[in-house]
């Protein structure tokens, strides 16, 4: 199977894992790849189901946002956009929905390092953006964007959603989930009471440890 058509199969399979593991329900959210030797963005079509999603549906793209097959791109594709030529780190975007981590979103809360494995989302804490912004504008790109910075591996939408970036789509997705699990993880021990943080010493322990855990830079 050449390049492209692997591409457009990771992009369907991922969009229908979304929907089981709950990070999306209907035709929310929405999944990218960059392919960068060819300039193309591999992107999910805009309110299609992913039950029904296949291969020849997904939208590939310029970097300049000029389609080039495919439907219609995710109304989302700004934001894809300006994550790519913001992090030359980056080759994959994954935006959700899912319930635990966009409550805190739409509450305008970060979700601070409640667990050792916030950190592995790049810092003491999953920030949420700043300011409200309309789903698909370039406000809601630059916000992103700023709110990532050169730092952060995800971050809350707010009033919105999740974004989860990574330099594969694996990673990106595990990061997607990461971040449910600690949305979900900070709401139950919210419900016991104001937890105990880690520490600044304790977050730089565990970077320091995890540099080289796991199978993350397959």
């Amino acid at each position: 199977m050449e390049r492209k058509e692997a591409i457009k199969q990771q992009l369907v399979e991922y969009g229908k894992a979304m929907v089981r593991d709950r990070l999306v329900r209907g035709t929310s959210g929405n999944i990218s790849v960059l392919d960068r030797t060819a300039g193309h963005v591999f992107i999910t079509p805009t309110g299609t189901d992913y039950e029904r999603l296949v291969a020849d549906q997904v939208a590939v793209i310029t970097l300049t946002g000029q389609r080039v097959e495919g439907l219609v791109p995710s109304s989302e594709t700004s934001m894809h956009l300006g994550i790519y030529s913001s992090r030359e780190d980056v080759m994959a975007v994954v935006h959700t929905h899912s319930m635990y981590a966009t409550a805190f979103a739409v509450h305008g809360m970060d979700i601070p390092a409640v667990h050792y494995m916030v950190t592995m989302l790049g810092g003491d804490k999953i920030p949420v953006t700043p300011h409200y912004e309309l789903y698909g504008s370039r406000e809601l790109a630059a916000s992103t964007v700023d709110t990532l910075s050169t730092k952060y591996h995800a971050a809350l939408l707010r009033k919105h959603g999740v974004i989860a970036i990574g330099g594969t789509l694996s990673e990106a997705y595990r990061r997607a989930v990461i971040v449910e699990e600690m949305a979900e993880l900070y709401h139950h021990v919210k419900a016991l009471g104001e937890p105990e943080l880690l520490s600044p010493e304790e977050i730089d322990e565990v970077v320091k440890k995890s540099v080289n855990y796991g199978q993350l830079n397959e």
